[in-house]
């Protein structure tokens, strides 16, 4: 993974124009995204707000701490306002609740939790690292291990952000990115098998 940590708007637009410079060379335009808020419980008095945004192409990340930005960026407004790309997220009601308290939506917004579950794991709400245990290695069932109630506190801290909620952005950033991808890759692969009659498939081995 290539991490790029900010609050500069310049650096986010900057990331923004290489990304979409790889999206629109690319058949699938995908954008894994999270969002990290100030507090875990919010009130009518006190809601809820944007702490860090995390955008993932490929294996570029990039970690915005937002609450701490110099300025506002209208180019991430527009990214992710569009239709150009595919945004992908996990449990994503509240992510998109938060981000509009900072006049940022996102439209093209696809629930990772909403489409897909492991059926051999039992659990009644599956997570991200459980989703991203089946689907890419089962070492991401430990990804969140060690980071607690504690740790999810200290987003809104000034930065830099520590090194240990740096990894932990960053790479629930690329597991969201790349368990969407493959799910992408498997859906247009079954369906490419119905579009065609059995005679006309075979090995190619």
């Amino acid at each position: 993974m290539k991490v790029l940590y900010t609050n500069a708007a310049s650096s986010v637009e900057a990331w923004i124009t290489n990304a979409e410079s790889s999206l629109d060379s690319s058949a699938r335009k995908i954008v894994g995204v999270d969002v990290e808020y100030d507090k875990l419980n919010g009130s009518y008095f006190s809601l809820k707000k944007a702490t860090v945004i995390q955008l993932c192409v490929g294996t570029d990340v990039l970690v915005y701490h937002i609450c701490h930005a110099d300025e506002r960026s209208e180019k991430l407004y527009e990214f992710l306002y569009g239709y150009r790309y595919t945004f992908a997220g996990f449990c994503v009601a509240e992510d998109r609740t938060v981000l509009s308290r900072s006049k940022y939506y996102i439209h093209n917004l696809k629930d990772i939790q909403a489409i897909w579950r492991d059926l051999d794991n039992k659990k009644r709400l599956q997570g991200l690292k459980d989703v991203a245990g089946a689907i890419i290695d089962p070492i991401y069932l430990e990804m969140k291990d060690g980071f607690g109630r504690k740790e999810h506190m200290m987003w809104a801290d000034p930065p830099p952000l520590l090194p240990k909620h740096l990894e932990y952005a960053a790479r629930d950033a690329y597991a969201t990115y790349e368990v969407y991808r493959r799910l992408d890759v498997f859906e247009r692969g079954f369906s490419s098998l119905f579009k065609h009659s059995e005679k006309k498939r075979g090995r190619d081995w």
